[in-house]
């Protein structure tokens, strides 16, 4: 049998429920805009908002394992 090649994408999970309860949708429906599979001007905006949201927190993990101990 073949494995599976297709990987799952994680998401950071704090800025899911941040997201979802500031615009008052379902965890899974922020999920399915930030994977482009609903087309809104809201799915856009809730996209626009994760990836700003996400930005800062990637760049302070980078930062810190960069740093010497």
């Amino acid at each position: 049998m073949d494995k599976p090649t297709k990987k799952r994408q994680s998401y950071n999970t704090e800025i899911l429920t941040a997201v979802s309860e500031e615009y008052g949708v379902t965890t899974q429906f922020v999920r399915q805009c930030i994977r482009k599979e609903k087309h809104s001007l809201t799915a856009d905006t809730i996209r626009a908002k994760y990836h700003e949201l996400c930005g800062p927190s990637k760049k302070a993990l980078e930062q810190y394992k960069i740093k010497p101990v």
